[in-house]
């Protein structure tokens, strides 16, 4: 199988096959769309903007007013720069291929754990046992993503943290 990432010079190289790239960008359209609704019933939503102040609700109501907002525009903004990150890539021997900027390996790290964990809230993997997930069932498929993604971010912090992988 081969690398996602990788080091190019004096950057991270993102390598994507055609159909890992709509997977990326399906999965940030469908994680924004469940941002934007800001349904406090939404596992995702749970998950991803859990209390910040426990045993205290008028404690939490109030940090959440001041910070449910930022935290929503920040994840946001990371999706719509992994949706641009995606959309620069060009094509090099049928796979998608785009130097990262600086700043953008982490974000990816950041976007990718936030879809990880949207998919965990929405299959509630928590009460998933993996040794009863067969190939046909229904929990294959997120779980199957999950784990690709996954090793994508392994890939990134590997990197990050001057390994190569």
């Amino acid at each position: 199988m081969s690398r996602t990432f990788a080091r190019h010079r004096d950057t991270i190289r993102m390598t994507l096959r055609t159909e890992e790239a709509a997977l990326l960008e399906r999965l940030a359209g469908e994680m924004r769309t469940s941002l934007e609704r800001s349904d406090p019933d939404d596992p995702v939503h749970s998950r991803l903007f859990p209390p910040a102040v426990l045993g205290d609700p008028a404690a939490e109501e109030e940090v959440r007013d001041l910070l449910a907002d930022a935290l929503l525009a920040e994840r946001l903004e990371g999706l719509e720069s992994v949706l641009g990150v995606v959309s620069r890539a060009r094509r090099h021997r049928g796979r998608l291929v785009v130097d990262l900027s600086e700043e953008e390996p982490l974000l990816l790290l950041q976007v990718l754990n936030d879809i990880r964990l949207a998919i965990g809230a929405r299959i509630d993997i928590e009460a998933v046992d993996r040794e009863q997930v067969g190939p046909e069932d229904a929990l294959a498929y997120p779980l199957a993503v999950m784990d690709h993604l996954g090793w994508w971010q392994e890939q990134l912090v590997l990197l990050l943290d001057g390994e190569e992988t």
